[in-house]
């Protein structure tokens, strides 16, 4: 096939190769921090097959406007990950790319599942029962996914009652996960107030000793948060927000229904 006329004009560095978008993803993160990824049709660079190329923040690609059939540059940085350079040559035909809205994810969107949510919901509960969270075995993103997928998991919280029978109908996981996993489940149950803290997402500064339960955390205010070592203004103001978001509320309501530790909560609450 001849060359097309635009390549001749591509003054490529040794380091750099040509790649076709093929197709533009978002990746929303549990913070709700949207990351578009190109998928390219493979290409190699210093042996290395490149596949897709991250572009860090949907603000890079809504000011590039990069779409399938588009040619792009790539490099590799510091030898091992892919970076985009440049956009070469845009297809003639403009496809079109559904991308999420600017400010539709943020640091309290999608604690449920729901349509628009899946990515960030399922990347609240790989956090929670991740080593940072309650160190679950048997929990990824894939299982995660599954459980979603199959309206077995909608909240944060409703995996704790699931039952064997119930995991056993799920497509990809056999009789054996399913063991596993009510095991990893149960648990849960007795895992410290911090480590379910710390999973739900709670922005408490990094080696913080938490002291005091549910109630006497969501009772502080953003100045006493400030008034506490190593944290400041912003620090104070996230962690005030964690605790008034309603849906946090709720799952700690469900947490405490459950006779998790820490989550004492007043009756008033638990009869509304």
């Amino acid at each position: 096939a001849k060359a097309p006329y635009w390549i001749a004009a591509w003054k490529h560095p040794y380091t750099q190769a040509l790649a076709e978008v093929r197709e533009v993803r978002f990746r929303v993160g549990r913070t709700g921090r949207v990351t578009p990824v190109l998928h390219v049709l493979p290409v190699t660079l210093d042996d290395r097959r490149i596949t897709q190329v991250s572009l860090g923040s949907l603000a890079r690609w809504l000011k590039l406007d990069i779409r399938p059939g588009d040619q792009v540059a790539v490099s590799l940085a510091g030898l091992t990950i892919p970076r985009l350079e440049q956009v070469v040559h845009r297809a003639a035909e403009r496809q079109p790319v559904t991308a999420p809205a600017p400010g539709q994810h943020h640091a309290h969107s999608c604690w449920q599942a729901s349509e628009g949510c899946e990515d960030q919901f399922i990347a609240r509960l790989t956090w929670l029962s991740g080593k940072q969270g309650l160190a679950l075995p048997r929990t990824g993103p894939g299982t995660w996914r599954r459980l979603v997928a199959a309206g077995l998991v909608t909240s944060m919280t409703d995996w704790l009652h699931l039952d064997a029978e119930r995991l056993g109908q799920v497509a990809g996981i056999s009789d054996a996960t399913a063991a596993q996993l009510l095991g990893s489940f149960d648990q849960a149950r007795s895992r410290p107030f911090a480590q379910w803290l710390r999973g739900l997402g709670a922005p408490t500064p990094t080696g913080m000793q938490v002291t005091g339960d549910w109630l006497e955390l969501a009772a502080r205010t953003n100045l006493e948060w400030q008034a506490m070592p190593g944290i400041g203004e912003k620090r104070g103001q996230q962690l005030a927000g964690f605790f008034a978001t309603t849906e946090v509320q709720a799952i700690a309501t469900q947490l405490a229904k459950a006779g998790i530790d820490g989550f004492r909560i007043d009756r008033q609450s638990i009869e509304q």
